[in-house]
């Protein structure tokens, strides 16, 4: 990171392994003013609904921020997304808890940003909001 002309992003951190992993990147990135994408899994694994998302998401915020000292603004929340062309039932819905909890987490953290692989939800998105789901 201090050979990079500019702002870096280190892709990524969660807290799937506890804190321990998530503190050395953490601390780097503050250390080197460099912004962090930020997972939304945890030590019970990649969240499914908007709330286990936005309660996640939460604990990185919280950690990042009041723990570690990084700016709101230097954290990239990405809520995940199961891909939906497997067909499996489990997982019909996860394109919205993912909508869902992306406009959660705008909403009680506005300055975090937030970013989101498209490609396991794109048939989703344009379908569902052709049909009038928001």
């Amino acid at each position: 990171m201090q050979h990079i002309a500019g702002k870096a992003i280190v892709n990524s951190v969660n807290l799937e392994d506890g804190e321990k992993r998530f503190e050395k990147v953490v601390t780097l990135c503050k250390k080197y003013g460099a912004a962090v994408v930020a997972l939304t899994i945890d030590e019970q694994g990649m969240t499914k609904t908007a709330e286990r998302k936005l309660a996640v998401a939460k604990r990185i915020h919280e950690l990042a921020v009041h723990k570690y000292g990084m700016k709101s603004h230097d954290i990239i929340i990405d809520a995940l997304t199961f891909t939906l062309g497997s067909g499996d039932e489990e997982f019909r819905r996860s394109a919205i808890e993912t909508l869902k909890a992306i406009r959660l987490i705008k909403k009680e953290m506005p300055e975090v940003n937030t970013s989101l692989g498209v490609s396991n939800v794109s048939f989703w998105v344009v379908a569902g909001f052709t049909h009038g789901i928001k």
